[in-house]
């Protein structure tokens, strides 16, 4: 038998693997053998190796399932050997053959995912079923490059904890990836987080608008400040009753007509004293301001709503403090959604460093620590 593993081990790559009855351990020494043969300069040495990865990964499945001191176990070591192998060449052939293998050891996979060169840890992250939840945790913990959250984001299946992980590295290439997936489960308080922050990354709209399991009301904020195609795309769903797609398209005119009534010859600082004055410098005013990146308008709102010193606004969207900004917006009389608008769109905060909503709603802090948050810049 040991003859025969060794043969189709080095025959070319049309071989079958051969039969391995349960009840008959194959030699031990033969994989052995074999690894050590193929380090032989005559063998080619780096060009057999890579052979041999593949053909073991072949070999797996027909092996008996005792880890005894049969081949089984010689195989599993002598692929662990060759997933340290100093040639990218021969560590890229097996992750490429054992992605697909349900049996691959895990130690085996946990290194190939875990390595430095991309064409052996990327399929290994995107297709191999064996990494668990946790093992994917940790590679988006110590090696957060994008091309490794990419990948991860569009396995056929991404758990609501690997999803979560991926948005709070902050990558926004990987949360495009992420969200375009259906087979990514998203919760809903990362989906409203993602939502708020859409208003500044682009490209994630037309995913978040074909979510499927979008929650309608954030449908409704989505709508607030997309372009034409991603609307069309929002109002064209079957999945939403005809109050929702009627609120999206109220939504869709009201942004429409916040253009048309803006007066050339009248600037951001002055339409946002005007509606002061006339009582209609509401919430969303200030969210069709914030959809049209209309700063000077946001900037004066919030002053005039705070009765704060414009210098003082300034600080706190130039702060960086999503708590700061957040409390700037409650003395406005604002709501903590208009809070994470402001956060994300006139204060430029990146998703990890904004404060979210408590409940999806509520304010997370306490009115006492606001106010002293806004003391800090003379805003009594």
């Amino acid at each position: 038998m040991a003859a025969e593993e060794m043969g189709y081990l080095f025959a070319d790559g049309t071989a079958s693997p051969p039969a391995v009855p349960a009840a008959v351990p194959l030699a031990a020494h033969a994989v052995g053998d074999a690894l050590a043969q193929s380090r032989l300069d005559g063998w080619g040495r780096d060009g057999v190796r890579a052979m041999l990865a593949r053909k073991l990964c072949r070999l797996l499945p027909g092996l008996p399932p005792d880890r005894r001191e049969t081949v089984t176990d010689v195989a599993c070591r002598a692929l662990e050997q060759l997933a340290r192998d100093h040639a990218t060449q021969v560590r890229a052939a097996l992750a490429s053959a054992i992605t697909d293998v349900a049996c691959a050891p895990p130690a085996v996979v946990r290194r190939l995912a875990a390595d430095v060169e991309r064409c052996v840890a990327e399929p290994i992250l995107h297709g191999c079923a064996t990494l668990t939840d946790d093992d994917l945790l940790a590679v988006i913990a110590t090696r957060p490059e994008t091309w490794r959250l990419a990948a991860i984001a569009r396995r056929d299946r991404v758990g609501a904890p690997v999803a979560d992980a991926i948005v709070a590295t902050g990558d926004t290439a990987a949360t495009g990836v992420l969200l375009d997936n259906d087979g990514a489960e998203i919760p809903e308080p990362t989906l409203e987080r993602l939502v708020a922050d859409a208003a500044r990354q682009r490209a994630w709209q037309a995913g978040l608008a074909r979510r499927a399991a979008l929650p309608a009301r954030l449908a409704v904020r989505l709508a607030g400040f997309v372009d034409r195609l991603v609307v069309d795309l929002l109002r064209t769903r079957r999945d939403f009753d005809d109050t929702t797609v009627a609120e999206i398209a109220a939504t869709v005119r009201r942004r429409v007509d916040w253009v048309a009534g803006r007066d050339p010859e009248e600037g951001g600082e002055r339409r946002a004293l005007r509606l002061h004055r006339t009582g209609r410098l509401d919430e969303a005013a200030l969210g069709d301001a914030l959809s049209w990146n209309e700063r000077d308008f946001v900037r004066a709102a919030l002053a005039l709503a705070a009765a704060a010193p414009p210098a003082a606004v300034d600080a706190i969207l130039g702060s960086g403090d999503g708590r700061a900004v957040t409390a700037l917006v409650w003395r406005a009389g604002f709501g903590m959604r208009c809070a994470m608008q402001v956060q994300s769109r006139a204060a430029g905060l990146p998703p990890p460093a904004m404060l979210n909503a408590r409940r999806g709603t509520d304010f997370p802090l306490m009115p006492t620590e606001m106010e002293r948050l806004l003391a800090r810049y003379g805003v009594g």
